[in-house]
């Protein structure tokens, strides 16, 4: 039996379906990532087809049953639409890799509340700040893999337990994690940190802000944060939208 609920929701891809209909694909507030039918979405005077459109986030009413794999839309209302983001190549870029994260790291059906608040909040950043998507984004990924059960810990050696200094050139391992100046000296490390890159990283894992970074330092984060994401998770092969 079909329950109707209303809930927020981020447009995560869509595809036409039929002469009249588009299955729209959404990261819910509520019900976590799910499929529905947006029916008449394709006439261009269905005003329901012109807010589901990718990044949106906009309400939706459903008629929500548990056993159907894609859920019906009866009405939909939107609430942001990011036209900062659609004139900015190097916003758009940054915001679809938001959007590629949840689409393919999220499970079906699980809520991640926190998540999805966290989402439409570095959305809007980046639609109306003037700070690098970048930088932005980065720090998104750091809240992304904290929320999903991966983060990063920067406080100790994962080898002798010691407290790292702050300037100490420490280095990381993908199976072991963070590790000292004196244990990485016989020990396989995939990254070694300089005091600034070490910095970046942590300054980046926190809420503190801004951070100070150089281009260089902040594409490595971006390809440690990947390389340590698909270690864990063999499905990640990496982030498309971002080698546009």
């Amino acid at each position: 039996m079909s329950e109707i609920v209303k809930t927020r929701a981020i447009v995560l891809r869509r595809l036409d379906f039929g002469d009249t209909s588009r299955i729209a694909h959404f990261f819910t507030e509520e019900y976590g990532k799910l499929s529905a039918m947006v029916k008449g979405a394709k006439s261009p005077k269905s005003k329901t087809g012109l807010a589901i459109d990718l990044l949106n986030v906009v309400e939706l009413v459903l008629y929500k049953k548990d056993t159907r794999e894609v859920q019906l839309v009866s009405q939909v209302d939107l609430i942001k639409h990011f036209s900062s983001i659609r004139d900015d190549f190097e916003k758009y870029r940054f915001a679809s890799a938001v959007i590629e994260l949840l689409a393919t790291m999220i499970t079906e059906s699980e809520p991640h509340p926190k998540l999805f608040e966290g989402s439409v909040k570095i959305l809007s950043l980046i639609d109306s700040s003037n700070d690098n998507p970048k930088y932005l984004f980065a720090k998104y990924f750091f809240f992304f893999l904290k929320e999903l059960g991966y983060e990063f810990q920067l406080e100790r050696c994962n080898i002798c337990g010691r407290e790292i200094v702050r300037g100490e050139q420490a280095s990381f391992n993908f199976e072991t994690g963070l590790i000292c100046t004196d244990c990485r000296a016989d020990r396989l490390t995939n990254f070694n940190f300089s005091e600034e890159l070490f910095e970046l990283l942590f300054c980046l894992n926190t809420k503190k802000s801004p951070c100070s970074y150089s281009e260089e330092d902040l594409n490595t984060v971006l390809v440690l944060l990947e390389k340590f994401l698909a270690y864990n998770v063999g499905e990640f092969k990496g982030l498309k939208s971002i080698k546009i």
